[in-house]
């Protein structure tokens, strides 16, 4: 397990690190943008599933407490009615006064009728706000205890007829004027009754029973109206439960529905409910008027499919986001890796030796700077190549020099000391010394066709040079040394100080045929100073201009002399190579050269590093 995880995470790695930075930004800005979306996304279908799911249920509630208190004010309309007939004097005269006159009896009966139909009627004019709760036809009975009225079977009965029901008792126990009865069969119909009694005011005796019924038909019509909605599920029952209408196509699908309904609290908002394996989403409300009880049930899913087109349409914004992201974010990854791309091209360019700089990258940031960076790096590298270049060139230049020095030597040196022999013979004393100078400086300036040489060597180069300038060109030079001693070990490249004395004759002390010439050299903290000094006529200001640019100058056209010595120490010592020229006219010229301390074997290091040396 161990071996293959190792495995797949080498399998990832080598991918990962072979797989371009403009598809790994994309890859890391899609996974960034796409957990956000999603983090968000979810977190906004969360909250919005659950406020839809608890508006729903809200809704659900209001809509059943609109229903309820619209079944409740429907009642309380014919509660009023009810109160009219309790009030009506004329109607309380006519049940109280026993009627012996037959005229005054009919008159009684037709009276009585008109008052009632009178009430009945009103609830049925179409201008009126409940009017759309019309349906079967309101009855009105009255059960009088007035023996003379007679009962015509329509409107007056006998109160003996409902003496003895359970509804009149519990009025006459119970003491209470009125009474809801659900369930009431007359005729073919069924109705709900508000029973009420009727008191005379004048003795307080009770003058019967007037009984209301209105039709079940009329509820119904309400709830349908109400509602609107064949989801819902609606049983309208009494207080022990027995039902008094329902709504709902399902309600005689689902036979545990009603005893569920006992057990729905009242009063207590939307709680949820298992029928027959189903979620429903249940309320129970009780009315004041009547203390009824109105149950509504909606199944779960009615609301759950609401919310899902709700979250499809969430969902398919996420993803829509997420695709729009992901295309943004390989823009943003081309548009940042273009420039890395243009260095990358750069690299491979110069990794094939095109040093060549054509593109700039532009802008200062990361980017941009390490484009600099390496725009300088490939120009210090094509100085570099330049400079080795012309190195190597110089150093086959001065090889073939040194090659051309070591020919035939050994003849310049007899003859030179056959003429020195001859001088002496003849007592020629002056052109033996300058021969033997010439003898010495040949010898050590050709130094067996060596580059290095040490200072000590150097330094005699210089004396026996002096000599023999005075000789050639009959001049009249103090020549003094101030060299320390701990200097003399060391090596420099030869032909160093050479081309300064010349200068100091030429410049300095030709002239006036006369002068003083200091030759110097010291230690110091970064390597060794060396200076040629003279009094002589001085430099004229261009040439003191020219001679302090020989550093920087990279024009070759001048001569030999100092040019051709700045320049190929540069070239050996580079920036350890110092060359100072200071001069006044009539004062006098002073040259300083600063170069690196080494000894013999470490100038052949540090020429060999430089392939200067072999």
């Amino acid at each position: 397990m161990n071996h293959l995880l190792r495995s797949l995470a080498a399998t990832v790695m080598k991918v990962h690190g072979n797989t371009k930075l403009k598809y790994k930004l994309m890859l890391a800005y899609s996974l960034v943008f796409t957990v956000s979306i999603l983090s968000v996304g979810f977190t906004a279908y969360y909250q919005s599933r659950d406020f839809m799911t608890n508006s729903e249920k809200n809704a659900a509630a209001q809509s059943m407490v609109q229903l309820h208190n619209a079944i409740d004010s429907f009642l309380e309309i014919y509660f009023n009615k009810s109160e009219m007939v309790f009030f009506n004097l004329q109607l309380q005269k006519h049940l109280s006064t026993y009627q012996e006159d037959i005229d005054d009896l009919v008159y009684a009966h037709k009276d009585i009728n008109d008052i009632v139909k009178q009430i009945i009627n009103d609830v049925k004019r179409p201008y009126l706000k409940n009017s759309y709760y019309f349906g079967g036809n309101i009855q009105l009975l009255l059960y009088t205890k007035n023996s003379s009225l007679f009962s015509d079977g329509q409107t007056i009965f006998n109160y003996d007829d409902i003496k003895d029901m359970a509804w009149n008792r519990t009025m006459l126990e119970t003491d209470t004027y009125f009474i809801w009865e659900s369930r009431v069969k007359f005729g073919d119909q069924y109705y709900v009754a508000l029973n009420r009694r009727l008191i005379d005011f004048g003795t307080s005796k009770d003058l019967g029973v007037m009984r209301l019924l209105i039709p079940v038909e009329r509820i119904q019509n309400i709830i349908a109206k109400s509602i609107e909605n064949s989801d819902y599920q609606l049983i309208y029952t009494d207080e022990e439960d027995r039902m008094i209408t329902s709504y709902g196509p399902m309600i005689a699908q689902l036979p545990g529905l009603r005893e569920r309904v006992k057990q729905v609290p009242l009063d207590s908002g939307v709680s949820e409910s298992i029928i027959d394996g189903s979620r429903y989403l249940s309320g129970a409300m009780k009315s004041e008027i009547t203390g009824w009880k109105l149950t509504y049930f909606t199944h779960k899913n009615n609301i759950t499919d609401k919310v899902n087109r709700i979250s499809y349409s969430i969902i398919v914004s996420i993803l829509v986001s997420i695709v729009l992201c992901i295309f943004i974010a390989l823009l943003i990854s081309a548009y940042m890796t273009q420039r890395i791309d243009v260095l990358v091209s750069k690299t491979n360019k110069a990794k094939q030796g095109n040093l060549i700089i054509t593109d700039v990258i532009r802008g200062n940031d990361e980017i941009g700077q390490l484009d600099k960076n390496f725009n300088s790096m490939i120009e210090q590298i094509h100085n570099l190549i330049e400079v080795e270049y012309k190195s190597k060139i110089l150093l086959n230049h001065t090889k073939f020099e040194l090659l051309q020095e070591q020919i035939n030597p050994h003849l310049h040196y007899n003859t030179l000391a056959m003429i020195a022999s001859l001088a002496k013979k003849s007592n020629q004393t002056e052109i033996y010394e300058v021969t033997n100078h010439l003898i010495r400086f040949y010898k050590n300036m050709l130094n067996k066709g060596k580059l290095i040489i040490s200072l000590a060597a150097e330094f005699e180069i210089i004396r026996h040079y002096l000599e023999l300038s005075k000789f050639v060109y009959s001049l009249d030079i103090d020549v003094m040394f101030e060299v320390e001693d701990d200097i003399m070990d060391y090596y420099s490249i030869k032909m160093l100080l050479q081309p300064l004395v010349e200068n100091a004759i030429f410049h300095g002390i030709m002239p006036s045929k006369k002068g003083t010439i200091v030759i110097g050299g010291r230690e110091v903290e970064k390597g060794i100073e060396l200076y040629v000094s003279d009094d002589g006529a001085g430099l004229p200001e261009h040439m003191i201009d020219y001679i302090r640019n020989l550093t920087t100058d990279t024009d070759e056209k001048h001569g030999y002399g100092l040019t051709n010595v700045v320049r190929r120490f540069q070239l050996f010592f580079g920036d350890s190579f110092s060359f100072e020229c200071e001069s006044s006219q009539g004062i006098g010229t002073t040259f300083v050269v600063r170069i690196p301390k080494f000894t013999e074997n470490e100038i052949k290091l540090f020429l060999k590093e430089k392939y200067l040396y072999s």
